[in-house]
C-alpha cells in the first residue's frame, strides 16, 4: 500500500478532532504557526483531551473556537462564563472565549518525539511572565523594525 497524505480542510478537521474528544479519547494534533512560540513550534505535537471550564486554570493552553476558526493558545484569564486566551507570540491580541467554545486542553507536547515539560507548574508561570512582559517586548520588536529599516549609509 502506498503511503499517501490526504489533506482536509480546517473545519472538517476539526469537526474530526472534537468527535474524538467527545468520545472519550485523547487527540494528538500537530502545531500549526508560530503563534505559540517560543514555547511551542510548528510540527511539535500535543496532545489534548477534553475539558471543563472549572478544570482550568490560568497558564494552561487550550483549543478553543474563536470567530470561526479554532485556537490553540495560553489562558491568560479565567471568569466563570469564559476564558481570555492569548498566543505565546502574540504582541497585541486577546480572544475572549465563551465556556461554551472551550474544546480541550494541552496535557502533553512533543518536539521531535521529546517530551516538552509545557503543563508543568514552573512553565505554566514562565509562560504567564512572557504574557505579561508583552508591553516590553513590544518596545524591543519596534525598535529592532525601526533599526533594520534605518539607512546604512552613513557619509
Amino acid at each position: 500500500m502506498d503511503n499517501q497524505t490526504v489533506r482536509i480542510d480546517n473545519e472538517t478537521y476539526f469537526k474530526l478532532v472534537v468527535q474524538e474528544l467527545e468520545a472519550g479519547n485523547e487527540v494528538r494534533i500537530p502545531v500549526i504557526g508560530r503563534s505559540m512560540e517560543p514555547f511551542l513550534r510548528e510540527r511539535d505535537e500535543v496532545l489534548l483531551q477534553t475539558a471543563k471550564i472549572a478544570d482550568i486554570t490560568v497558564g494552561d493552553i487550550v483549543l478553543a473556537r474563536w470567530k470561526q476558526r479554532y485556537v490553540l493558545h495560553r489562558v491568560v484569564r479565567k471568569k466563570a462564563d469564559g476564558l481570555w486566551l492569548v498566543g505565546d507570540n502574540n504582541l497585541a491580541q486577546i480572544e475572549k472565549i465563551a465556556a461554551t467554545d472551550l474544546v480541550a486542553v494541552l496535557f502533553e507536547a512533543r518536539r521531535g518525539g521529546k517530551l516538552l515539560p509545557v503543563s508543568s507548574t514552573f512553565n505554566k508561570n514562565l509562560g504567564m511572565l512572557w504574557y505579561h512582559l508583552r508591553f516590553p517586548r513590544r518596545v524591543v520588536v519596534a525598535v529592532k523594525r525601526r533599526l533594520l529599516k534605518a539607512p546604512t549609509d552613513y557619509k
